[in-house]
């Protein structure tokens, strides 16, 4: 456990703070698990009370959905990787070791590198992540706030950003919902932030492994190598060629494991964070357009670049994890192959056919995680409103503006998913 406690104690810290990490299954962690879920569950419901106590129209179904969505997906994501805990076990095993069996100080600086690059991305997501948190916690507070500092002689209206309903009055037990919102999304925000580090760690760690494979390879062949009496030339090409082939079956029995672990989750937050980045776009242009109300604006905002943000670096790892696969495949292709005896040129061949195959993270098969994912959506949603844009901001703010704004808004939102999954079903044909 030694380079699992030196390297990745940023990544244990956080897990064990929400009851996740699984060397630690305590009964206060199981205790400390069910508290999470059942403060995250609760808030998801007293978000979705709204609909049964005040009258159903379009403009509640945005209020409510662009700030449920969020924390569905953390509770999700919490969920899920509750599931896994014995999966993630076996990866972070499968980390132990893969560092034990190094003995080149060469390769032990190379996923050094990696793991130190690990941990700085841990220790950026939580400050991103908590950054966004206050930033809305400061628009949530701030009345109680300018009450302490600039006193009126009456207090300041005290409100929930977020549309709840609790059936109790809110202005005696303001300070209990308060408490609620606060808890879960704190909980939720370190989750997210927990989960996603641990997926970017195993995903750097798999292109470590890649790396030092690429390097057994260019080491094995160079041409120094090649000047190498004859009878031992070959023995000793061949070895090099086998440790590199170990190193790759490695990586890609690592990269499976990570997939079947976690494709399912990879596949329900595409269609959760699709969803709210949807919702919260819409409620957005509301909020400016028809409410200017500013408060709920900058929560909204900062939401939307938040999943923006988490989009572009979960599609990031999974395209670094797809150009290492490919760098391999290169160093291996442009390599002396056709120089090494035929038995040596067979596994070289098993390495060049197996990376034909674009090693990378899949969610169901279907949607590949890389940068060209997220232009999907990118391009998809930039479609969207370029087509909706004159239909949304061409009227005043009244009552019939309202309804050919949600009108607009219903339509280009099922216009955006149909068009994001036609090119979905287009990549998958072309294949």
């Amino acid at each position: 456990m030694h380079a699992i406690e030196r390297y990745y104690k940023i990544n244990r810290i956080i897990l064990k703070l929400v009851g996740l990490w699984p060397y630690h299954q305590s009964y206060f962690s199981q205790l400390l698990k069910v508290l999470f879920v059942s403060i995250l569950v609760t808030f998801i419901f007293a978000q979705l009370l709204p609909f049964t106590t005040q009258q159903y129209n379009t403009s509640l179904l945005f209020q409510v959905l662009s700030f449920v969505f969020p924390i569905l997906i953390d509770t999700t994501k919490y969920c899920l990787f509750i599931i896994q805990a014995n999966n993630l076990k076996r990866l972070l095993d499968q980390i132990q070791d893969d560092w034990n069996s190094l003995k080149d100080k060469f390769e032990i600086k190379i996923i050094k590198k990696y793991a130190c690059n690990a941990r700085l991305f841990s220790i950026v997501v939580m400050i991103y992540c908590y950054f966004g948190l206050l930033s809305c916690g400061i628009v949530q507070f701030l009345p109680i706030i300018l009450d302490v500092l600039l006193p009126l002689n009456d207090s300041r209206p005290h409100y929930l950003l977020v549309a709840t309903e609790y059936f109790v009055s809110q202005e005696k037990y303001f300070h209990l919902m308060l408490l609620h919102e606060a808890l879960a999304y704190i909980i939720g925000t370190t989750a997210l932030c927990g989960t996603s580090a641990i997926i970017m760690t195993c995903i750097l760690h798999a292109c470590a492994l890649f790396k030092i494979a690429s390097c057994r390879i260019e080491n094995a062949i160079k041409k120094s190598t090649l000047m190498i009496p004859s009878p031992k030339r070959e023995y000793f090409i061949y070895r090099k060629v086998v440790h590199a082939v170990i190193m790759h079956q490695k990586a890609s029995k690592f990269v499976e494991l990570l997939t079947s672990s976690f494709g399912t989750l990879f596949s329900i937050l595409i269609i959760l964070g699709v969803s709210s980045l949807t919702f919260n776009l819409f409620q957005f242009l509301q909020l400016i357009t028809l409410t200017k109300n500013t408060g709920q604006a900058s929560m909204v905002a900062i939401l939307i670049l938040l999943h923006l943000n988490y989009m572009f670096v979960a599609n990031y790892g999974g395209q670094e994890l797809l150009n290492h696969g490919l760098k391999m495949f290169k160093t291996t292709y442009n390599g002396l192959w056709y120089a090494v005896p035929l038995r040596t040129q067979k596994l070289l061949l098993f390495i060049m056919q197996k990376e034909t195959l674009n090693i990378g993270l899949t969610c169901g098969g279907i949607f590949v995680i890389s940068l060209e994912g997220f232009a999907t959506v990118k391009n998809s949603l930039c479609g969207l409103f370029n087509s909706e844009k004159p239909q949304i901001f061409m009227f005043n703010c009244t009552d019939l503006d309202t309804i050919f704004f949600f009108s607009a808004c219903k339509r280009g939102s099922i216009l955006f998913h149909v068009d994001l999954f036609r090119k979905i079903k287009i990549r998958i044909k072309s294949k």
